[in-house]
């Protein structure tokens, strides 16, 4: 009677056929049902990169994001790191290996505020300077040859 503490005998503990044959079949489903979620999620995560990717080659400014250094998003939109650094009033000397979410959080900005100053600067700049825009051959936007 190793389960008599519990209040019920040996025979009663067993469960009938039907009530695993249901039991499994829940589970079952609930497990396709997650499987089912989880693909979703990761093809959503990869259709957003893909599109993240084609507009970062394009030099779409919408792409900029909290994890980029000043030096980085001046060499992927083709702009002086200097610019950004004078456009931005960020004067550290020590700033060019920061995240633009350290240099927020460093200079009391709201990331978004900085993130959005990082566009301007760069479309302004594009707008003085219309030759060093991002790429102007599509094929090099869609990774055709450069030649």
């Amino acid at each position: 009677m190793a389960y008599a503490f519990l209040g019920i005998s040996k025979g009663q503990y067993y469960l009938n056929l039907r009530t695993k044959l249901f039991l499994n079949i829940t589970l079952l489903a609930l497990a396709l049902g997650c499987t089912f979620l989880a693909a979703n999620a990761s093809m959503g995560a990869f259709q957003d990169f893909r599109r993240q990717e084609v507009l970062a080659r394009a030099g779409d400014v919408r792409t900029v994001r909290p994890w980029m250094t000043i030096p980085y998003i001046a060499h992927a939109y083709h702009i002086p790191a200097t610019y950004l650094y004078q456009t931005l009033h960020i004067s550290d000397k020590y700033s060019s290996h920061s995240t633009l979410q350290a240099l927020a959080t460093r200079y009391h900005r709201p990331i978004n505020d900085l993130i959005h100053d990082t566009q301007v600067a760069i479309t302004a700049y594009r707008r003085q300077y219309p030759r060093h825009n991002s790429p102007t051959n599509m094929q090099q936007v869609f990774g055709g040859s450069r030649y």
